[in-house]
């Protein structure tokens, strides 16, 4: 295998093996669901034991040393993720609701919380596949590594930061306090506190508990697979405000609320990201609103629809409240460019992120003053501190692999004869891991090559590219 060049990597095996024991765990919800509505339990059980078997084979690999390094943990990370979105396909498809590929198309949008989906009928589907669908999205927002890594404790020696930062759209791991289970347990319980404010809010405007959960759960992922056709277009109003609300707030850096949550609030207002993140949301909203308040009945109408679809968009979560390709062709320019921007680093959205569009600008303008002014010698600082040449270095080769995917994966999808806004619509959504798109409803009509390609361009935006590009690049012996 071209990911296992040396014997040193046979610790990858034993660690994918201890995921999908962590893995295999996670069907114990979607079976509760199978018996509260009376369905079948089989098209769970059947992927829970496989993903049970697998890991406990691999976890029997002897290895002396548990310590991982940077380059292990993005191969960890990438084959991990490849293996759960294949298992995890399996409850759609043993339950016949589609072929595999579909299913896979599916699952890989549930687990890297993008939200599009090849079904044109959701409300015929199986309680337990709505509840699948949607918890993939809970798992997928914080890692499902993350999760594995809470309840088991993947290396005695502490390595498994290499693992998080290969993996998590969370805060830069290690920085809130000691220890990587502690940092974990203030992450995950800022995740929940934030779900289930969520959850109670929507039960008192009105939604059903199921319902609740399952909109929940896409928030909070950013995520966006409805249980309705119609996604949210139906509920009430103050249902649709709320989930905009926590759209937006899931869209903020976590160390955000790290820091309310220690006391220091003073600090949340010096966040040059979090400023620039609710600039971009004011103006994108304001912008939408003057655009479009003439194809509504009234203007509060237009106010709701504009804020709900700035916030899902820009937080790569793909809920909406209704038609946006109505909307006129400058507010879908911008959308579309909001699909690739996201929020902010740190929190479970997808996209760019806020903190490298800084990091970028910033070095284009010290690049133009480095034209005028050719001995200058200035830094880049970001939240107060000086970015080290490495790091701006990084973000601008990954801006770069960025657009190249982006183009390759226009490419591809382009042979299936679509329309050229359709086409790059598609790729956009599925890159961007944002799920709603203009012009397509739902993804069944693309080729087999198309889904996968969308597969693999949903698994490289979630990741943020390097884990999966070093997978089957980095062929060096260690």
């Amino acid at each position: 295998m071209i990911w296992l060049n040396n014997m040193k990597d046979k610790i990858i095996y034993n660690y994918i093996g201890k995921v999908l024991i962590g893995f295999a765990l996670l069907f114990i919800f979607p079976i509760i669901i199978c018996f509260i509505y009376h369905e079948n339990i089989i098209p769970f059980v059947i992927p829970q034991i496989l993903s049970l078997i697998i890991g406990l084979l691999l976890n029997l690999i002897d290895t002396k040393d548990d310590s991982i390094y940077a380059k292990q943990g993005f191969k960890i990370v990438a084959i991990a993720w490849i293996l759960i979105s294949i298992i995890g396909a399996f409850p759609i498809y043993l339950n016949k609701d589609a072929n595999f590929i579909d299913a896979l198309f599916e699952t890989v949008s549930g687990f890297t919380t993008t939200g599009a989906t090849i079904f044109d009928n959701v409300e015929n589907l199986n309680k337990s596949i709505l509840f699948w669908r949607s918890f993939s999205h809970f798992i997928g927002g914080m890692g499902v590594l993350a999760f594995v890594i809470t309840i088991i404790p993947l290396s005695s020696k502490g390595k498994s930061m290499h693992i998080l930062r290969a993996e998590m759209p969370g805060p830069t791991v290690g920085k809130l306090v000691p220890g990587i289970k502690k940092t974990l347990l203030y992450l995950y319980m800022i995740y929940l506190g934030l779900t289930i404010t969520e959850i109670v809010l929507l039960l008192f405007g009105g939604m059903n508990f199921f319902d609740s959960i399952l909109i929940s759960f896409g928030t909070a992922g950013t995520g966006g697979f409805s249980v309705l056709n119609s996604s949210l277009a139906t509920y009430s109003t103050f249902c649709k405000c709320v989930v905009a609300l926590f759209m937006f707030l899931f869209g903020v850096n976590f160390n955000i609320y790290f820091l309310l949550f220690i006391g220091g609030i003073k600090n949340i207002f010096k966040s040059e990201e979090l400023r620039v993140y609710i600039l971009i949301f004011i103006v994108s909203v304001a912008f939408i609103f003057m655009n479009t308040v003439s194809l509504f009945t009234n203007s509060f109408q237009a106010l709701i629809d504009s804020i709900f679809h700035v916030s899902s968009i820009m937080t790569s979560t793909g809920y909406s409240v209704g038609d946006i390709n109505i909307y006129p062709t400058s507010c879908r320019v911008l959308m579309m460019m909001l699909m690739l921007i996201s929020a902010c680093a740190g929190s479970t959205c997808g996209g760019f992120k806020i903190s490298r569009l800084i990091i970028i600008f910033k070095s284009i303008k010290r690049d133009i003053v480095k034209v005028v002014h050719p001995n200058s010698v200035k830094a880049i600082t970001f939240e107060g501190k000086k970015v080290p040449e490495d790091i701006v270095k990084n973000t601008s080769t990954f801006m770069f692999l960025y657009v190249i995917l982006i183009i390759i994966m226009i490419f591809v999808v382009g042979f299936d004869g679509f329309s050229y806004e359709k086409t790059i619509n598609a790729v956009f959504t599925t890159f961007g891991n944002v799920g709603l798109c203009f012009d397509v409803t739902n993804f069944s009509g693309f080729s087999s090559l198309s889904k996968v390609t969308f597969c693999i361009g949903m698994l490289l935006g979630r990741l943020e590219i390097f884990p999966m590009l070093i997978l089957f690049i980095d062929r060096n012996k260690e």
